[in-house]
């Protein structure tokens, strides 16, 4: 979904007379830590998954930290075009991992586009997801949404996801018509 979401921006951007020179402008305060965010993440993926079991305290120690690290290098950032709704969905999907466990609750059959097999079996192993448990909590703020655009292999999606694609759209178009926030307040200055 969020490939889909930049290149939308970036095609949409382009044939409406934006600059994509622009992008090579963005300065993200603290990006160190963001980056650091992902990195925890998909670092503890590759080295623990299907060699530990997802048991909650393991799991809930890799979501709180990733998203620790990540909300700390997002708050300087949050003045900027599309910046509150990606944290806010980032928030939505927090809130959903920590009430369950810290792994997101997918609906395998989400609005009727059901998962493959193969893709529901390794949900069993993830560090990251889970097949919706009974008793989820916060089931509106889990993966519930089904997608197969543009690939043969469908996801899921969730609220968060929908508020955090939408604030990389409105971040990249602005930055393509406008430039980075920085740069248009330099030219202003000079």
């Amino acid at each position: 979904m969020f490939r889909f979401a930049v290149l939308l921006s970036l095609v949409l951007g382009v044939l409406t007379g934006g600059k994509l020179s622009r992008l090579g402008d963005i300065k993200l305060e603290r990006f160190p830590w963001i980056a650091g965010a992902f990195v925890v993440k998909f670092g503890s993926v590759l080295l623990l998954q299907g060699k530990a079991e997802p048991s909650p305290g393991l799991c809930m120690g890799i979501s709180l930290v990733t998203y620790l690290v990540l909300f700390y290098g997002l708050y300087p950032n949050l003045r900027l075009p599309g910046f509150v709704p990606m944290a806010l969905g980032m928030f939505l999907n927090f809130m959903a991992i920590m009430a369950n466990g810290g792994r997101m609750p997918v609906d395998p059959h989400g609005i009727g586009m059901s998962l493959l097999e193969s893709q529901v079996r390794d949900l069993g192993s993830s560090l990251t997801h889970q097949v919706i448990p009974d008793g989820v909590r916060l089931r509106f703020l889990a993966d519930i949404f089904g997608w197969r655009f543009l690939s043969k292999v469908p996801t899921t999606f969730s609220v968060g996801d929908i508020l955090m694609a939408g604030g990389v759209l409105w971040f990249v178009l602005h930055t393509l018509h406008r430039g980075f926030p920085d740069t248009q307040k330099d030219a202003r200055i000079s």
